[in-house]
Order: structure tokens, then C-alpha cells, then sequence
């Protein structure tokens, strides 16, 4: 007699830590309890890299839709448009159009062939139009941001939105009322800080500079002044700013605009000629609530040793004496200060009890990239 297994306890045994998906897919032969369980795990977050897997992925839920209705999170990995035909587009259209749970959209560049990182160029923005799904979160490096106006003029519930360009993205003329979290260039802050008939509310916000110079940096700086009223965390990422403004006045600027937020990260991956005897942010800086410092110093520039290119240009930040000494001296300044990291060949933690208000330091493996955006 057969074993008639009940769906909960399926439901418990899909749930394994230790199943990876190909586990899943030979579970969906087992039972029909299995494999209803099975396969609402397998397409509730999906990740498609290639045409091939794109393909099939849109063969698949147009044939049994019901699997479209699982779905909450999708990740396209998207070939260049001109490897892409007519029919290859409206199979994707075609996807999305069932997927209407869908909360968390990512249209991405594939650089898995070696295809350069720049800002995407694709504008068969169509493709997205006329949908019936909600988005929470929208991600994009793949098409042209000014294409995607209308798109998320008719995405009001979009909370998370990461546009990947390194200049404006001309998306303002979309509302976008419910907007919390911004991962842009900082060109897209400047334009999101300009006066329009949508009020921003946006709590956290992640911005690139990009072979910056002072002036541009002074000008984002600026801009931020728009959000003082919401912001409670900040992230900046610099790339090639040898001409930018040193570390401690960008800190400085940020205080300025910004005294009351709660985070703050700034990883500088610039090279400078300079080696700074000075000690690491040597003026007060003016936080009224900050809770958290992350830092990336802009490293050593290679002349004779290879070992040059990464060591921190700040001698302080170069010892474990160093980095304490700074910790303590950083976070007398900062009352609120509980949480300090320096970044650079590892991950150096400073953490100060608000009780015995002692400082304890580690060493983390990994600093978590999306730090930022827990920040409550």
C-alpha cells in the first residue's frame, strides 16, 4: 500500500537548510505533495543568467502559469539587446505579464562574458510596460534610465530603487511617493534634489563617485541638504577621485549638510601620491545622532613596491596602535559613536559598550555590502 505523506510534512522537509535547488527539482518526482511544495520554493525567487536560461525560464511558466504566481523575486541577467530577437523579447513580456506577485525586479547587464561594466544601453523598455505585479524593489543596469519614466510613474509602491549609471538618469518626472531607499550615481542625487512637485522622502541612500573632482563633490554635498529632513543613512562610494576632496573634509561636508543621521560609509577606492602623517579625521566632526562610521582611506599610490598600492595613505591606520588610537580619539568626539570600522587589506571593527563605555575591537571576515540599508 502506498505511503501517503501529508503536505505539511513535505512543506517541513523542502525547508531543509541543506537542500540546494537541484535537490528540490528531483524532490518535485517524489510526490505530488512534494512537488507542489517544491516547486513554489524553486520559483518564489528566481535568478536567470543567458538567453538560453531566460528562454527557458519563460517556456516553462507560459506552459503551467500557476508557476508565474509563486513567483516574488526575479533577476534577469540580460544578454545584449542585440543578441535578442523579436520573439526572445516577447517571451519576457509574456513571463512578467503572468508574474503578477512579483515584489523585487533586478534588470541586469550579463558581464559574465566579459562584457564591459558601463551604463546599459538597452530600450526595449516595453517589455515592463502594462503588467498587472506591484514592485517593492526595482533594480537596473540594463536599460537606459530616461526610458524608464513612464514604467515607474506606474510603480508608485516602489520603496527600493538602485539605478546603475554614471550620470543623470532623468527619471524624476515619476513620483515614486513611497521611495525609502536610493542606490544611485551621484549625478542622480543632484537631480533628485532639485525642486519638483513630488515631495522625496528618502531614509536611506547609496551614491558612486566616479573620477570625481571637489567641485563635482562639493556640489552633491549641496544637493543632500534636500534630504537632512529624512536621511538616516548614507553611503558613498568613490572610484578614481584622486582629484576629489580628502577623506576628512568629505566626512566633514557630510556632517555639515547632514548632522543628524545615524550611518555613515565611505569607501574611497582611490590611490594618492600623499602619505599623511596627520592623524585620521584630525578636526571634530559635527554628528549630533551618528551611530555608526564605516571607512575605506584611499590607499598608497604604486611607485617602487608593490605593497604600496595597499596600505592606507594615513600612517595612523597603518598599525593596530594606530587604528586603537584613532578609534578612541574618534569616538570621544562622537558620543553617540557605538560602532567604528576601518577597511582596508582587512576589516578592523571598533565597538563601544554604552554601559561600561569600554571599546572592544575585532576582526570581521566580510563587511556586509548592504549595510546600509538595515539602518532602522
Amino acid at each position: 500500500m502506498a505511503i501517503t505523506i501529508p503536505p505539511e510534512i513535505c512543506g517541513i522537509i523542502c525547508k531543509e537548510p541543506v537542500l540546494a535547488r537541484h535537490d528540490l527539482h528531483k524532490l518535485c518526482s517524489v510526490t505530488q505533495s512534494f512537488r507542489g511544495e517544491a516547486e513554489r520554493l524553486l520559483y518564489t525567487a528566481v535568478t536567470l543568467r543567458g538567453l538560453r536560461r531566460i528562454k527557458a525560464f519563460c517556456i516553462t511558466v507560459a506552459r503551467r502559469p500557476y508557476l508565474a504566481l509563486y513567483l516574488r523575486k526575479l533577476a534577469l541577467y540580460m544578454p545584449p539587446q542585440m543578441d535578442l530577437e523579436a520573439d526572445d523579447l516577447s517571451r519576457i513580456m509574456r513571463a512578467l505579464h503572468l508574474s503578477v506577485n512579483l515584489k523585487e525586479l533586478s534588470v541586469l547587464q550579463d558581464t559574465s562574458r566579459g562584457m564591459p561594466d558601463k551604463p546599459g544601453t538597452a530600450v526595449q523598455r516595453w517589455i515592463l510596460d502594462g503588467h498587472d505585479f506591484r514592485l517593492e524593489k526595482f533594480t537596473n543596469s540594463y536599460f537606459q534610465p530616461p526610458v524608464l519614466t513612464n514604467f515607474l510613474a506606474h510603480q508608485p509602491s516602489i520603496e527600493t530603487l538602485t539605478v546603475k549609471c554614471k550620470g543623470n538618469a532623468e527619471i524624476c518626472g515619476a513620483a515614486l511617493p513611497n521611495l525609502a531607499n536610493l542606490d544611485s550615481s551621484a549625478a542622480v542625487v543632484q537631480e533628485f534634489s532639485m525642486p519638483s512637485w513630488y515631495k522625496r522622502n528618502i531614509q536611506r541612500l547609496q551614491f558612486q563617485f566616479e573620477q570625481s573632482t571637489d567641485v563635482e563633490e562639493l556640489a552633491t554635498f549641496v544637493a543632500l541638504t534636500q534630504f537632512k529632513d529624512s536621511l538616516k543613512s548614507l553611503s558613498i562610494r568613490r572610484n578614481g577621485s584622486e582629484n576629489g576632496l580628502d577623506i576628512a573634509v568629505l566626512t566633514a561636508c557630510v556632517a555639515a549638510q547632514l548632522p543628524d543621521i545615524k550611518y555613515l560609509r565611505i569607501m574611497d577606492h582611490s590611490m594618492r601620491l600623499e602619505t599623511y602623517h596627520v592623524p585620521f579625521l584630525p578636526f571634530p566632526i559635527r554628528f549630533t545622532q551618528i551611530e555608526t562610521l564605516i571607512f575605506r582611506a584611499p590607499t598608497r599610490a604604486f611607485d617602487d613596491t608593490k605593497e604600496d598600492a595597499k596600505i592606507s595613505s594615513y600612517i595612523e591606520l597603518r598599525s593596530a596602535e594606530g587604528r586603537r588610537g584613532a578609534a578612541e580619539r574618534i569616538m570621544e568626539i562622537l558620543p553617540t559613536l557605538t560602532r567604528l570600522v576601518f577597511v582596508g587589506i582587512h576589516v578592523h571593527e571598533f565597538r563601544r559598550n554604552p554601559q561600561s563605555d569600554s571599546i572592544s575591537e575585532q576582526d570581521l571576515n566580510v563587511l556586509d555590502d548592504d549595510d546600509w540599508m538595515n539602518v532602522p
